[in-house]
């Protein structure tokens, strides 16, 4: 599987080497930007495979040989599907954290009321 993705660039035109390469450029830049989609990626389908190489790395703490071996499968995943005719998916901005909501959180409201009533003098030493 290596062996194909390596020699025939496939629909693509990248190689396994191209993508380890572009994971690398992108492990080692990516502090410099505010999230992964305003990452400089070379070719939209780069920003499919690494997400997904990086996770598979952390989830199987995998060694440099098992990242080479996945790069190429999901490489080879992503040609099979653009000859299949699917279009490879924009890079997807990420969704903002929820906002707090505000006022007082459910621990804050239970003090309170306990503060309330043990000045009324409902607990008695």
């Amino acid at each position: 599987m290596q062996l194909v993705a390596e020699c025939g660039s496939g629909g693509l035109g990248l190689t396994t080497a191209d993508v380890l390469n572009e994971f690398k450029r992108w492990r080692e830049n990516e502090w410099r930007y505010s999230s992964v989609d305003k990452f400089p990626w070379s070719q939209p389908v780069l920003y499919h495979i690494c997400i997904e190489l990086r996770r598979d790395g952390i989830e199987r703490n995998m060694t440099h040989a098992e990242h080479e071996k996945r790069a190429a499968a999901l490489l080879q995943r992503w040609e099979k599907k653009i000859a299949a005719g699917y279009p490879v998916p924009p890079v997807r901005v990420q969704i903002a954290a929820p906002a707090n909501p505000g006022g007082p959180t459910p621990a804050e409201t239970l003090r309170a009321e306990f503060l309330r009533r043990e000045a009324a003098g409902w607990f008695k030493k």
